[in-house]
């Protein structure tokens, strides 16, 4: 029997109720967003640049550990139409329903637009097919308001996975098995464990830095694949623990010295240096795939360490909580497993709504930070709530079961 991680389930859960607090920090910081507030805050644009770091690749990672747990339980067909279900059928409801509000404020910040939203609408869709893997299709050049927004994360899941599918079917026969044993066996010599970071690397400084998450997309081909491997070998994971020290320590300096270069660079040539190619800017790029990696060696290591810690002590009448705190805390890991999706969906939309609003305010930028940011949240549970979850056509459309 095949069980699943409660600790990195939990953790994705974590990572998309965080995405509030993050997407507010986007309008104090100073990179571009729906909307902005006036003045922006350099320490913001500190916190959001590391967090870029390890959000988007954590979630990949772990997404690629629910993928072979998947498909332990699944036949290739059935794994595909669940695929579908929680991937496609939602991207598609948000372009339609969610998406569009956030365009049409990011318009409204102009005073001069004086369009209504019905009259904005079927523009948002002027799209032109567009052979730039993986993105098929994109705003037309004459209106150019056509945009993914944050529902980028579930098109490029649903492409990678089923680009990656005969990759991990093979992995699941035999010589798959004993491909990834000897790969398992190979990271064991000292040191090695931080190896796959030079795919990322490369890859980032070859292709330059997509506005995806703060990453080029085809690295998350990279971390998709290495959370399909923390999970069909348990020796990676006992690596990664090992080093998670390591790995933390290298990530934080790693972290704070690539961005004081990064800001440096980019003053002295005036050049971005996530998409320039000359060598001071490509030397960059290199390093920050090896940080990002240190980061999923500090992250999944101390998860795998809080696990095993768990398995060690779980059944023991010390470590035993009362049996109402239990079933409490079980109660609150469904109802957060059931909402993630759905959550991760609205949140933004409401987030660029109130803020449009409140940056209007005279007030200082802290609260502001705190209006918005505590708004959104409890809207976008009671959206969840009131909207969400109580019909089967609207579970259906947000990917719920």
């Amino acid at each position: 029997m095949f069980l699943r991680r409660r600790d990195f389930d939990v953790t994705r859960e974590l990572i998309v109720a965080s995405l509030v607090f993050f997407h507010t920090a986007r309008i104090f910081d100073q990179l571009d967003f729906y909307v902005k507030n006036t003045p922006q805050a350099p320490a913001m644009t500190f916190v959001v640049i590391l967090t870029a770091f390890w959000g988007m690749p954590l979630l990949f990672t772990i997404a690629g550990f629910a993928i072979w747990h998947s498909l332990q339980k699944r036949t290739a067909i059935e794994f595909v139409r669940e695929r579908f279900q929680r991937l496609l059928i939602p991207f598609i409801t948000g372009l339609l329903v969610i998406v569009p509000p956030q365009i049409y404020y990011r318009l409204r910040v102009d005073p001069a637009y004086q369009e209504t939203y019905s009259q904005f609408y079927p523009r948002f869709f002027d799209m032109t097919l567009k052979m730039n893997f993986p993105w098929f299709f994109s705003a037309s050049p004459e209106s150019g308001l056509f945009s993914p927004a944050h529902l980028w994360f579930l098109y490029i899941l649903l492409v990678f996975t089923l680009l990656l599918l005969p990759v991990f079917l093979y992995l699941r026969k035999p010589p798959g098995r004993q491909l990834v044993g000897r790969a398992a066996s190979f990271v064991k010599l000292p040191w090695a464990i931080f190896l796959p970071a030079l795919p990322i690397a490369v890859i980032e400084a070859a292709l330059g830095t997509d506005i995806s998450g703060g990453w080029n997309q085809a690295v998350y081909i990279v971390f998709l694949c290495y959370g399909y491997l923390l999970a069909a070998d348990v020796r990676f994971g006992q690596l990664l623990c090992k080093y998670r020290k390591i790995g933390l320590i290298l990530a934080v300096v790693g972290s704070i010295g690539g961005i004081a270069v990064f800001a440096a660079i980019a003053e002295t040539t005036h050049t971005d240096p996530l998409h320039a190619y000359d060598l001071a800017s490509i030397t960059l790029r290199f390093f920050k795939g090896i940080v990002g990696w240190c980061w999923m060696v500090a992250i999944l290591g101390f998860l795998e360490d809080y696990e095993k810690k768990r398995k060690l002590v779980g059944n023991t009448r010390e470590s035993r909580a009362p049996f109402r705190n239990r079933s409490f805390w079980a109660s609150v890991e469904r109802y957060a497993n059931e909402a993630v999706l759905p959550f991760y969906l609205l949140h933004q939309t409401v987030i660029v709504v109130i803020g449009f609003y409140v940056v209007q305010w005279h007030t200082n930028a802290l609260l502001k930070f705190l209006i918005i940011s505590f708004t959104a949240l409890t809207i976008t549970l009671l959206l969840y709530e009131i909207v969400i979850k109580r019909t089967r056509l609207t579970r259906f459309c947000f990917g719920m079961k």
